[in-house]
């Protein structure tokens, strides 16, 4: 055989590779895309480890055939069995390392019972799969590990001590995540005043998004040891208090009754009150001005309480016009000595010693 169509051959076989792997690579995904909604996320991973390999895979193997044949390149088999081998491991590592961080996230996620992100373990997965990828590939082609595990070990060491804050960062937020205190989508106020929902929590801050739409980046070790309120737990509806007062000439009974049917119907009109709850009024106070109370409300979600309080107080403020109740206004009685008192006062004053 002529070294021309040799080397046509092989030319012919390195194309085809790749070409070969794409046509794989639509036929999985024609096949992915026939399964039914129910069984499209188990097989969507199962397909996509062979998508990912089809392409890499095909143009290994074409490379292989091709410099199998005689075409005279000043190559030794040895190493050229090696590199190839090399490669398809890396491409089987970067494939893994995908299959795996989807798996762990969707099971985290399936987990939790929400649909935020959960980067962080998909990342930390990413990068351990990877690592040992590599490792393995190293020792395949006859580069011994062990001393590299041993500068690994210390060269790991030095980086923690230099990384101290970045590590902190890292196993807060896992510790985050792994014990539910928050979820993504959970609402959260923390004691130095950031509030919104949690938008997602990678391997280093924590995302909350608040109530204006802004993303406000907190450090996973401050998240972590922060004093912090879920309004998502155990329930998402909450309660709301409002306080209100009334002049001491009202009729308390008539006041009660009047803001429970107020409350009761705002509460049911509006979309965030929560219908099924009962309003509460208690009196508490006998003010400077009269009589203070508090109406206790409750609302479905924590950012829908403003809209409800409003509301409320606009419904209030109508019914108490119309059954003439009294909103009182800031007064204070002040009361004077007669005028002979005064004085005697004055004068036994000034003749003290």
């Amino acid at each position: 055989m002529n070294k021309p169509l040799v080397w046509a051959i092989a030319a012919a076989l390195v194309i085809a590779g790749p070409l070969v792997g794409v046509a794989v690579r639509r036929l999985v995904d024609r096949l992915a895309a026939k399964l039914s909604s129910d069984t499209r996320a188990v097989h969507r991973m199962t397909f996509g480890l062979l998508r990912d390999l089809a392409v890499p895979v095909c143009s290994l193997g074409g490379l292989t055939l091709a410099l199998a044949l005689p075409t005279g390149l000043p190559f030794s088999p040895r190493t050229v069995h090696q590199m190839l081998e090399a490669a398809l491991l890396l491409a089987i590592t970067f494939s893994v390392a995908r299959l795996a961080a989807e798996v762990v996230t969707t099971v985290a996620r399936r987990l939790t019972g929400i649909s935020g992100s959960v980067s962080l373990f998909g990342t930390i997965t990413r990068v351990v799969v990877f690592v040992l990828g590599v490792l393995i590939t190293l020792d395949s082609v006859g580069v011994k590990i062990t001393p590299l595990l041993g500068a690994l070990g210390i060269g790991a060491l030095a980086i923690a001590l230099a990384l101290e804050g970045t590590l902190a960062n890292l196993f807060a937020g896992v510790h985050i995540l792994a014990s539910k205190t928050v979820n993504p989508g959970d609402f959260v106020k923390l004691d130095t005043g950031e509030t919104g929902w949690i938008s997602d929590v990678n391997w280093r801050t924590t995302t909350i998004q608040d109530i204006p739409g802004n993303f406000i980046i907190v450090p996973n070790r401050k998240f972590a040891e922060a004093i912090l309120t879920n309004y998502h737990r155990p329930e998402q509806d909450m309660a709301v208090l409002v306080e209100v007062s009334t002049s001491y000439g009202s009729d308390l009974e008539h006041v009660e009754s009047v803001t429970m049917d107020v409350a009761r119907r705002v509460m049911k009109e509006l979309d965030c009150g929560f219908a099924g709850a009962d309003p509460r009024v208690r009196f508490h106070t006998f003010g400077d001005s009269g009589v203070e109370f508090r109406v206790v409300l409750r609302t479905r979600h924590y950012e829908d309480q403003y809209l409800l309080i409003s509301e409320f107080i606009k419904a209030l403020h109508r019914r108490y016009r119309e059954e003439g109740i009294v909103f009182p206004f800031p007064t204070r009685v002040l009361e004077f000595a007669p005028d002979s008192e005064r004085g005697s006062r004055l004068l036994a004053g000034l003749h003290t010693p």
